[in-house]
């Protein structure tokens, strides 16, 4: 009887072991990019927190997954400052930058985590402006620091556009420079062909969208919306992440 009830507990370990495995496999990181990814494009930023938190408690020891998470903290400090919650926004703030000082540690000359220090900083004078004199060279040197490590990395360029986007011009801001950078960075993330669940190349375009709109490129930026919602469908979003009074030529 012993041995027949054995049999049969392994005969059901034997059938769930495929759906274990395809279970565990799921949780890999294109797993979590898909997920982020898809979120992001209806403007469902809830599960991001949830999904950072897995990701955190997994913490493989390899450098794209704990960059990929520094990205995620990344993309959600932004959401947060958009919608105007400083208090989140710095709870990400602060958890991205001890795994960055980490990281940079490790891989001193790794360029995507130079780019990320340089977007904290600037989001840590996004949320206090009066930080800006002692935040910003810290910011731009990141930036800098990226683009001399790897020239072919897109996201040192992404920043360095944000940071001409939204520095005042009397402080070096040209919106004009900036939107060139984020065409360079655009380009050169597009001939890598791995776009497939990026969430940062939808909000690069985003970032392009909005900039054509404020350098009064109107007809480009009809064109290059009629782009996006060709291949990501209806972003309803869109219209609140560049302005709908600009959007509508108010």
């Amino acid at each position: 009887m012993e041995g027949t009830k054995n049999k049969i507990a392994g005969l059901i370990v034997l059938m769930l072991f495929p759906i274990l495995v395809a279970t565990a496999q799921k949780k890999d990181l294109a797993y979590y990019q898909c997920a982020f990814f898809e979120s992001y494009k209806v403007g469902q930023m809830a599960s991001w927190p949830g999904l950072i938190a897995e990701m955190e408690k997994a913490k493989p020891a390899n450098l794209a997954w704990q960059t990929e998470m520094v990205k995620a903290m990344y993309g959600l400090v932004g959401y947060h400052i958009g919608a105007k919650n400083k208090d989140l926004a710095r709870i990400y703030v602060n958890k991205a930058d001890i795994y960055l000082d980490k990281l940079l540690e490790v891989h001193p000359d790794d360029a995507r985590l130079h780019s990320l220090a340089g977007a904290l900083y600037g989001y840590k004078i996004a949320m206090a402006f009066y930080k800006a004199p002692f935040l910003g060279p810290k910011s731009m040197y990141h930036v800098a620091r990226a683009i001399e490590l790897d020239p072919a990395e897109p996201m040192g360029y992404i920043e360095k556009g944000n940071s001409l986007m939204y520095r005042p011009a009397a402080f070096g801001g040209d919106k004009k420079e900036a939107l060139a950078s984020y065409l360079k960075a655009l380009k050169l993330m597009e001939a890598r062909n791995n776009l497939k669940c990026s969430w940062q190349h939808l909000l690069l375009r985003a970032f392009i969208l909005k900039g054509l709109y404020e350098t009064n490129q109107t007809a480009e930026a009809k064109a290059f919306q009629a782009k996006m919602q060709k291949d990501y469908g209806s972003i309803d979003w869109i219209r609140q992440f560049v302005g709908a009074n600009m959007m509508d030529g108010k």
